[in-house]
């Protein structure tokens, strides 16, 4: 993670925009901001816009804005993420999932800087950086017709790529030490420091939600003092759907209930669902 963190802050000294690429949950939004602390654009703001399944409508007005009158319900004027991230950066999450129709958008602000707010005829130009992430191949959904060539190369070829967290097993001791440190300040509470007998157990484990799953444990341990039942010294990525399979029956079907058990978010949970069902 160290050679991460020098390639951010190497990128984040340049003008361009910045791809980051993982899996869900191993921290994207965690190095897009630092992308834009470590930037000349640290005094401005930073902008969070997640485009996951936004439909086209909302979309456009998440990211242009609207004005008072526009439509029924829009009783203020109202900015949108780019003129919020003006001077600043803007972080634009699973762009991936963005419709064609906001693709379109997309492109054409990056294009022209400028736009107008739903229902105004003002232009507005905006200074804006975007670091953008995916947990998706976008060069197979460029290949397969479902994501625009020409937005994907205005978006640029800077590439910062989040290893899953099984990938850097390593990392685990700083990473929990600086966990727990957050989570006791933060519940106003002082915790027992992991054993050995933890950290290995913490070690062996497949991590199938990465380091947001890890960030979940220590709010467990900090919670009751001690890990997961399901940080099993032999869970391994084959035995995780085994592993689903048995948290789901102990909670009666309950996904909310087994994706806090997991640890996992239950986004991340409906998703290994999902693919069990194609």
């Amino acid at each position: 993670m160290r050679g991460v963190r020098e390639q951010i802050r190497l990128l984040a000294r340049l003008p361009w925009h910045v791809r980051i690429e993982g899996p869900s949950g191993s921290g994207k939004n965690v190095a897009a901001r630092l992308l834009h602390v470590l930037s000349n654009r640290a005094r401005g703001p930073f902008v969070i816009c997640s485009l996951a399944m936004l439909p086209d409508g909302i979309a456009m007005e998440e990211l242009m804005g609207h004005r008072r009158g526009a439509y029924t319900g829009a009783i203020e004027d109202r900015s949108g993420a780019f003129e919020r991230a003006h001077s600043g950066t803007l972080f634009l999450n699973e762009i991936g999932t963005a419709s064609a129709e906001t693709q379109r958008t997309l492109l054409q602000l990056i294009d022209e800087g400028s736009f107008h707010r739903l229902g105004e005829a003002r232009v507005r130009s905006v200074d804006v950086r975007i670091a953008f992430a995916t947990n998706e191949d976008l060069e197979a959904r460029v290949a397969g017709g479902s994501f625009r060539e020409d937005l994907y190369h205005r978006l640029g070829m800077l590439v910062v790529r989040m290893p899953a967290l099984a990938e850097h097993l390593g990392d685990i001791p700083e990473l929990t030490d600086s966990l727990l440190s957050r989570k006791s300040r933060e519940a106003g509470v002082s915790v027992a420091p992991l054993t050995t007998g933890d950290m290995r157990r913490l070690m062996a484990y497949a991590w199938p939600g990465n380091v947001r799953q890890l960030d979940r444990a220590m709010e467990h341990y900090v919670a009751f003092g001690r890990l997961p039942d399901t940080i099993d010294r032999a869970a391994r990525p084959s035995d995780w759907r085994v592993q689903v399979d048995e948290v789901l029956k102990r909670c009666a079907g309950n996904k909310a209930a087994a994706a806090r058990l997991l640890g996992v978010s239950r986004k991340l949970l409906y998703e290994e669902l999902r693919r069990r069902e194609a």
